[in-house]
């Protein structure tokens, strides 16, 4: 199998965050909550996937410039391999300084930041889409000569370096600070306070920071999130809000000049005759609120029973769908997101994700016995999917008057979760 090093890394990714909460419970502190992580983890299911479909198209271009426009060939060895690793980081430092200055971009990376917790679950909250907008910043590393392969397997070890950054648990590192990004930097990175935004871009060397004017050391406790709070739980949502934020202003924005503006200026940017950029509001650590809503213990115990099976259901398909037919490969995609959006609507009560469940359980045995069709396995996909049917329609049943009373008692947002 051609997989990459992310998707080979994806059970220490699971292994690393459940070493995180032990660490968590022993120290009596609370850095995880049950419906963050799970939208997170959820971005990054809907991401790897999407990137499926999508990364064929944006590899393909690196590699027609590879093919038809290189200067060099450059040839593999250790010393070069570090100099890709190097050049494909400062590569990676400019598609994220742009993603924040360039409101389009940030639509892309914005899913990142949404999280209001810090923890190793926000690593793997990714855009569907920001590939399709910063994969031009490495193109000049294929007209140098660099093979679309090997730029593939090297750039994705720019992207494995910064999953262990984004930590509490680890403090300041002493000299390294000086070189590499640390949790210390990254914590910066994803603060909402007014001093923090905008600052330490680096993927593995801050350097690049120190070098081009963004460096911001950490100094108070940063208080995570973005300024305007995406309030959801929904992983398809948190992919588009920011472009619906968009298209409103757009409509509300006079003259050509301005809506471009809007689309290619700094995200927050508005006309004078509007008032001018929006203000980056201050923000109080002992008052603020994060968002949250209440479930039902026996709701959380049901989506979290029902995400293992996402879970299982994403990871085969990650590392089989190249052997799938087209249109299995579709459907076990678009069984994986709708999954996902189910959780985020159980989560918040959405009279629809009630009532739109039992249709998944039914598609859900539905595309196991197409995966299974011809397979000498059928029969006991057959039974255990029926058994899954069965145990999750009448446990969805039995729940049913608590979440309705959940659904009429909650305001949809800042509620604490059970």
């Amino acid at each position: 199998m051609n997989l990459n090093p992310i998707v080979l890394s994806i059970p220490l990714y699971f292994a690393l965050i459940g070493a995180e909460l032990l660490v968590e419970r022993l120290q009596h502190r609370e850095k995880y909550r049950f419906h963050d992580a799970v939208t997170n983890i959820s971005c990054g299911v809907t991401s790897q996937i999407a990137g499926v479909f999508l990364k064929v198209a944006v590899i393909g271009v690196y590699e027609l410039l590879y093919q038809h426009a290189r200067l060099w060939q450059v040839t593999r060895t250790w010393a070069t391999s570090l100099l890709l690793f190097v050049l494909a980081d400062l590569c990676y430092y400019f598609a994220h300084r742009y993603s924040h200055e360039i409101n389009v971009l940030w639509g892309g990376h914005v899913v990142h930041h949404q999280s209001e917790d810090y923890n190793l679950s926000v690593a793997l909250r990714q855009s569907s889409f920001q590939g399709m907008f910063t994969f031009a910043f490495y193109l000049p590393l294929a007209v140098l000569g660099f093979e679309t392969t090997w730029f593939v397997y090297v750039s994705a070890l720019v992207t494995l370096y910064q999953f262990w950054i984004h930590t509490e648990l680890i403090g300041r590192l002493g000299p390294l600070e000086w070189v590499l990004n640390t949790p210390s930097h990254h914590r910066v990175h994803h603060g909402r306070n007014p001093k923090y935004i905008d600052r330490n871009y680096a993927g593995t060397f801050i350097v690049w920071d120190r070098l081009f004017g963004t460096f911001q050391a950490e100094e108070e406790r940063p208080v995570y999130g973005i300024t305007t709070p995406l309030n959801s739980w929904n992983p398809v949502w948190a992919n588009f809000g920011h472009y619906a934020q968009m298209r409103a202003q757009l409509r509300q924005t006079p003259g050509l000049g301005n809506k471009l503006r809007v689309l290619f200026g700094r995200p927050g940017w508005r006309p004078a005759a509007q008032g001018g950029p929006y203000p980056i509001p201050d923000v109080d650590p002992a008052n603020y609120q994060k968002y949250s809503t209440t479930a039902p213990r026996t709701v959380n115990w049901y989506v979290f029973a029902q995400y293992v099976v996402l879970i299982g259901v994403a990871a085969v398909f990650l590392f089989t769908q190249k052997d799938m037919t087209t249109p299995l490969r579709w459907a076990v995609a678009g069984w994986c997101v709708w999954a996902a959006l189910a959780c985020g609507a159980l989560f918040e009560a959405k009279p629809w994700g009630y009532r739109l469940e039992p249709l998944r359980l039914a598609a859900s045995l539905a595309l196991l016995l197409l995966a299974a069709r011809g397979q000498g396995w059928f029969g006991w996909a057959a039974a255990g999917g029926a058994a899954y049917l069965a145990g999750s329609a009448l446990w969805l049943y039995s729940f049913r008057r608590a979440y309705q009373l959940a659904q009429s008692r909650q305001p949809a947002a800042q509620l604490e979760v059970a």
